[in-house]
């Protein structure tokens, strides 16, 4: 079996996530820098989440560890 990553979301869509969500990350509601954020798939690829604007969060790097870990 093939263990695939997902593909990574442009920068773009990840920037107008970051400023959708007010530099908030969307699981602890927490303020970062762009930098400090991770673009994140609200419907899992590895579930048929596609990589589109309409499908990106941005999430802390803490919560983005935690959540690919589940």
């Amino acid at each position: 079996r093939i263990n695939a990553k997902a593909p990574l979301f442009d920068r773009r869509d990840a920037l107008a996530a970051y400023e959708q969500q007010g530099h908030k990350c969307a699981v602890c509601g927490e303020v970062f820098e762009f930098d400090q954020m991770q673009a994140d798939h609200i419907k899992p690829w590895s579930k048929g989440g596609r990589t589109v604007a309409e499908n990106c969060q941005m999430l802390c790097k803490a919560d983005n560890l935690k959540k690919g870990a589940m």
